[in-house]
């Protein structure tokens, strides 16, 4: 583990090709991760890791804020990659790829972030079930299918049978609950607040974050939502009305000189806050951001649902501010793909993929982890110079550093190994700088 380890950061890639010095390296970072022989690593063993370590890390004494997000794992051009599953490109068409449910801890001012836990899963895999699966499930649906879907139904009764199937609503509340646990049992810890985007948009999981983990939440709901007025339509027929068009009883609104919303400046933007209205036994805040021409920013309001009493401005502008932490995760996600190389893995079966892909995550939770100590350390500027950052003290900088401090390492070695004198050396820098290698 310590050699995949060291190369990810080495090269900043997890393709172990790249970072192997020869094919018989390669092939024993193959043997660490691969399904071929018992490998002591695999996914699961590095998320217990993790998740363990972070945990026992915290020295949080108080309210903590859990930002769980999936991300797609995108290889648009792969095609022999075993379970190779279908997912959204950033233009939001259908390409290869995978999925991955993440989850991030922060305290309630934002800070002290840690890398909680990760799962790697394909929709294409035998054991992932679809929520229509399940339903024709509960329905016995076999009267009419083929055969090919007859073969498919009792698959799939068989993994349900066994609680053996994967699907994303699994995987979210078997990590919630995992980590909701975990994070009770350590001292000093208050409540858990769990911060979920609008594809969570789900009453059955309102309920097992309320009900069942008794932890808040502050869940973004879609547009689509309706709410429990009803209202008489052009044909005379009784329909609920959206959420979102129903009138709430209280509004607040504040200013803001400057806001930053997807790298794009806003000036002088009114935030107008409205609550009152109940979804169940659940409130809701809508937000709205004006720019100063009179315009909104977003389409369609902000729609927040929480467990939360919100009686006052003050608290629905807290549950407003909660639900900004989101930006968090997306920053890690940013780290794990641009700096890290999340999706440049090379390997093709799907266990390794899921072990990698892990260990990548875990890279990255060691480095949000130690940030804050790299810091207080004297070398570290000198760490981050060497990477560029240019008096700048980053995580990517600090990568960049120890990157080239490795690099700097294997080549004092070799130089010591092919006793290359230093006026030989100079004498090879000059030949590069003047474009020998052409």
């Amino acid at each position: 583990m310590q050699l995949v380890f060291s190369k990810i950061i080495e090269t900043k890639s997890i393709r172990l090709w790249s970072g192997a010095k020869g094919r018989a390296e390669y092939e024993r970072m193959r043997r660490v991760i691969g399904k071929d022989i018992k490998s002591p690593l695999d996914d699961k063993k590095i998320s217990e890791a993790l998740l363990s370590n972070s945990v026992g890390s915290l020295s949080v004494h108080g309210d903590l804020i859990l930002l769980h997000d999936p991300s797609d794992i995108r290889k648009e051009h792969s095609r022999q990659l075993e379970n190779l599953g279908k997912v959204k490109s950033l233009k939001k068409q259908i390409i290869n790829g995978y999925g991955s449910f993440n989850t991030v801890v922060v305290d309630v001012f934002g800070k002290n972030l840690r890398l909680l836990d990760t799962e790697i899963y394909s929709n294409r895999s035998p054991d992932y079930v679809t929520k229509a699966e399940l339903k024709k499930q509960e329905k016995e649906c076999t009267k009419t299918a083929t055969d090919d879907e007859r073969t498919r139904y009792d698959k799939v009764k068989e993994l349900v049978i066994k609680e053996e199937y994967v699907n994303l609503s699994l995987i979210t509340r078997r990590q919630l609950k995992e980590i909701s646990g975990r994070l009770k049992s350590k001292k000093g810890v208050g409540k858990l607040t769990h911060v979920l985007d609008r594809g969570f948009d789900d009453e059955p999981l309102f309920d097992f974050i309320d009900s069942e983990l008794n932890d808040k939440l502050v869940i973004r709901l879609k547009v689509s939502r309706v709410s429990e007025e009803t209202e008489i339509d052009s044909q005379g027929k009784e329909r609920r009305i959206k959420l979102i068009n129903q009138n709430f009883p209280d509004s607040d609104e504040r200013r803001y000189q400057k806001i930053v919303i997807k790298n794009k400046v806003h000036q002088d933007v009114r935030c107008i806050l409205s609550w009152g209205n109940k979804l169940g036994k659940y409130a809701v805040v809508k937000i709205q951001l004006i720019k100063r021409d009179g315009t909104a920013i977003f389409r369609q309001p902000l729609l927040l649902l929480t467990n939360y009493d919100v009686l006052d401005k003050e608290m629905a502008f807290c549950i407003y501010r909660i639900y900004l932490k989101r930006s968090k995760i997306e920053g890690v996600f940013k780290f794990l793909k641009e700096v890290l190389g999340w999706e440049e893995f090379r390997v093709r079966d799907f266990e390794s993929i899921k072990t990698l892909l892990t260990l990548c995550y875990f890279v990255a939770g060691y480095f949000y982890e130690i940030e804050s100590l790299l810091i207080q350390q004297d070398f570290i500027q000198f760490i981050a110079e060497l990477g560029g950052g240019k008096g700048k003290i980053t995580r990517y900088y600090i990568l960049q550093g120890f990157s080239s401090l490795i690099i700097k390492h294997t080549a004092d070695k070799l130089i010591e190994k092919h006793a290359i004198t230093p006026d030989k050396l100079i004498e090879i820098m000059k030949w590069a700088q003047m474009g020998g290698f052409m």
